[in-house]
């Protein structure tokens, strides 16, 4: 599994197959799991959204297919977003959200995208602040649906609602917000609810596992070294932290990356000032 995900980090973006990723990193987690009988299932899922828009899902208009993805997805199998016990570590695995039919937005999204990527649904996700909420585009239409909310249109005004419940009455919504995002950044996004939730909870061995598939996942991602080289420090490992750093230092120079080198610089010379 780790040199599946190895793999993925190194292919390019379009390339990736999203949920069969997400089940690698569910399986990490679940050593008696066996992915057979969960493929069958999001194929299952594809087929039988196929099966209401009677083959037509690219020609048939955004709302209609939106209409048909949810009627699926969340009506038939009844995936539903997790309001009970939102911070369960459950939420984040896409086998057990399988099992459970519930989970995070970015774990429901996930079912949402891999049936739109077998249909050949222009479907996206975006990268919008705090809840993830998909794209769907078609026919000269366009609707953004919430995964956690059974699938359900948001308008406009809606996703400012969950803006400002996360950045602030303030907030207003941007560009930045509404732009889609590729497999990669919502495998990361997928990751980083679990590494949160470990550092929330002071469990650093979990937050360093969690980091490192992270890298495995976007090994160019040089602020994932720096995040590694800050676990290690916790954990005591002063010289596999000072290799973090001298990673991500160098990495985000070769990047361009100025902020993060000068982070990781200074990381490195505090480091050295406890040591000596």
């Amino acid at each position: 599994m780790e040199g599946e995900l190895q793999r993925a980090g190194v292919m390019p973006d379009d390339e990736l197959d999203l949920a069969r990723l997400a089940l690698t990193l569910a399986a990490l987690d679940r050593p008696e799991f066996e992915p057979d009988p969960y493929l069958a299932h999001l194929d299952e899922l594809a087929a039988a959204t196929d099966e209401v828009l009677s083959g037509g899902a690219k020609e048939a208009p955004a709302g209609i297919v939106a209409g048909a993805l949810a009627g699926v997805v969340a009506g038939r199998f009844h995936y539903l977003g997790d309001t009970r016990t939102y911070d369960d570590p459950r939420n984040a695995n896409l086998a057990d959200v399988i099992d459970r039919r519930k989970g995070l937005p970015v774990t429901l999204g996930i079912l949402y995208l891999h049936v739109g990527a077998k249909l050949g649904l222009d479907l996206s996700g975006l990268n919008f602040p705090g809840h993830f909420v998909l794209r769907l585009r078609g026919a000269g239409e366009a609707a953004v649906l919430d995964p956690f909310n059974g699938g359900r249109a948001l308008t406009a005004a809606d996703l400012l609602t969950l803006l400002r419940g996360v950045e602030g009455p303030d907030a207003r919504l941007t560009p930045e917000a509404c732009e889609a995002v590729g497999p990669r950044d919502i495998l990361l996004r997928l990751e980083n609810n679990i590494l949160s939730r470990a550092i929330k909870a002071g469990d650093f061995a979990r937050a360093r596992e969690i980091v490192r598939r992270m890298i495995w996942l976007a090994p160019q991602r040089a602020g994932l070294r720096f995040e590694l080289g800050r676990l290690e420090v916790h954990a005591g490992h002063m010289g596999a932290a000072a290799h973090a750093f001298e990673v991500c230092r160098d990495m985000a120079a070769d990047l361009g990356e100025a902020r993060i080198a000068v982070m990781a610089e200074e990381a490195l010379r505090r480091l050295k000032t406890r040591l000596n």
